[in-house]
């Protein structure tokens, strides 16, 4: 059923309300090339795996489930592991596996590598406040997108998928989330870092300081939700 406009300055019926329902998807099931071949989501930052670093902030954002695409070892802390077919297709295949295990209107997609998960994904909670399409990702200062850092909406995904069939094998991400209708949150320095080499992974070792939620310009700040077509050089 179709719902009616809404007038004057009420949200309209197709943007999320601050406190919609949400999965997440952590996609840990890549190879690691740039780190020697390193099992990603197995290193261990501050005591912790980076996958587990990246599952505790997505609860802590608020997410209704927690979906790892990747192996079954990747996945012990979260509610669901599925892999994306064929193993090592892709992020694409990971996002298109992921996005079926799931039921909630809105999903958060996060890397398995996130330096500070947790202030990613209290970013992106401000997208659940803003007047959105087909969703919302981070941005850095270089004005490069973030796909795995990103708030979506759930048949947007489902349906761009679904016409790529089984081209979604080792195609970029941009192939899906490029034609969608989405606003960019800028952030602040570091704040989207992730950990894809040997150097990133011994600065992050060496950091005591975290970067704070905070360093994310949400709503009603200059240069928030912007809208992210054509964008800038993808992860």
């Amino acid at each position: 059923m179709t719902e009616a406009p809404t007038p004057g300055n009420q949200r309209p019926a197709n943007t999320p309300k601050a406190g919609a329902g949400f999965d997440a998807l952590v996609l840990a099931g890549g190879r690691g090339s740039r780190l020697g071949g390193a099992d990603k989501a197995a290193l261990t930052l501050h005591g912790q795996r980076l996958v587990d670093r990246v599952i505790t902030a997505a609860r802590s954002a608020g997410a209704n489930q927690v979906v790892v695409i990747g192996p079954p070892h990747a996945g012990t802390e979260a509610d669901r592991v599925v892999r994306e077919e064929p193993a090592y297709g892709g992020p694409l295949a990971a996002l298109a596996a992921g996005i079926r295990a799931v039921d909630s209107e809105w999903v958060m997609v996060l890397a398995c590598d996130l330096q500070h998960p947790l202030a990613v994904a209290t970013a992106l909670r401000t997208a659940s406040g803003m007047e959105l399409g087909d969703g919302a990702l981070l941005e850095d200062e270089e004005g490069h997108v973030q796909w795995l850092a990103g708030y979506y909406r759930t048949a947007a995904i489902t349906t761009a998928c679904k016409r790529l069939g089984d081209e979604v094998a080792n195609a970029p991400l941009r192939r899906v989330l490029g034609e969608l209708e989405l606003h960019r949150i800028p952030v602040g320095e570091r704040l989207s870092d992730d950990i894809d080499t040997p150097q990133a992974l011994a600065t992050a070792r060496q950091s005591t300081k975290p970067v704070e939620p905070d360093d994310a310009r949400g709503p009603g700040q200059p240069g928030a939700g912007r809208q992210a077509s054509a964008p800038p050089t993808p992860n």
